[in-house]
């Protein structure tokens, strides 16, 4: 008896060990929401971002977006530097990971409904291209750190633009900076707006561990190189102003997944050539 008992208790010692591992090895899944426009761009890029890291870092990848699904499935370009056709990249396996929804970003019923199980969210909802494109980054944004909280989804990677709050003037360093300052003065003030409300609803939210992405660059002919670097600090360190949108989305993919800045927003840019 006493050896049945011990056998016993192995078994559930090792049933458990078992569970354990599963649980730490599992992968998470992951909410990627975007709209419109170059930084929604990079919404549908790291979805691509998030496929690569494979079933045991990201087992589910849900979609939200205000396009269709077959804007996501069925464009083989995404107005992008990558060279290759997107819509035939997706494998069956990956399809499988993938859940994607049309969503309306002014509808809490449907941020809050679609978030339920969700373990980190990337949002792309920004867009600084004028007369392109909607405007929701900034209600999108309150209605999504609203439905972070109620599903005590601790981790979120929100896409915003050089320029906005405390990253004024942007890239001080380049003509391009003040070619932005001037547009986001006259043309671009709804857009410069509308950006502006979303930082400071994730910068209020105080139970949301989050990282703000200023990107630069973004351009439809850039390639990919998987590199970027930050800017470490304003007026002091530069980067390169060509940055692709896939090499954008891999980032906010993995600090979404793998967190190493927290409650913080950092201007990001391209590998200076020759630079490390």
């Amino acid at each position: 008896k006493v050896c049945k008992g011990l056998s016993q208790a192995q078994g559930i010692t090792r049933k458990h060990l078992i569970m354990q591992s599963s649980a730490v090895t599992a992968g998470k899944v992951l909410c990627i929401l975007y709209s419109s426009g170059g930084l929604g761009d990079v919404g549908r890029h790291a979805t691509r971002a998030a496929l690569e890291l494979g079933p045991d870092k990201i087992s589910k990848i849900k979609v939200l977006s205000s396009q269709p699904k077959e804007f996501l499935l069925n464009q083989s370009n995404w107005n992008c530097g990558c060279n290759v056709d997107h819509a035939a990249e997706f494998t069956a396996e990956e399809l499988e990971r993938m859940e994607v929804v049309q969503v309306d970003f002014e509808n809490v019923k449907d941020l809050h409904d679609q978030l339920e199980g969700v373990d980190a969210v990337v949002s792309c909802l920004g867009n600084r291209q004028f007369f392109i494109g909607d405007r929701v980054a900034g209600v999108g944004t309150k209605l999504i750190v609203e439905a972070m909280n109620f599903h005590k989804i601790n981790r979120g990677v929100f896409m915003s633009s050089i320029g906005i709050c405390d990253d004024w003037p942007p890239v001080e360093w380049h003509w391009a900076g003040g070619a932005m300052a001037c547009l986001f003065k006259t043309i671009s003030k709804r857009e410069f707006r509308d950006l502006t409300k979303a930082e400071e609803t994730v910068k209020s939210a105080k139970e949301v561990d989050y990282l703000i992405i200023k990107p630069l660059g973004l351009g439809e002919d850039v390639v990919p190189t998987n590199e970027w670097k930050l800017q470490k600090k304003k007026y002091e360190d530069t980067v390169d102003i060509n940055l692709a949108k896939l090499d954008c989305a891999r980032f906010m993919v993995q600090e979404a997944i793998n967190p190493t800045i927290h409650n913080n927003a950092v201007v990001i840019g391209g590998q200076i050539k020759g630079k490390k």
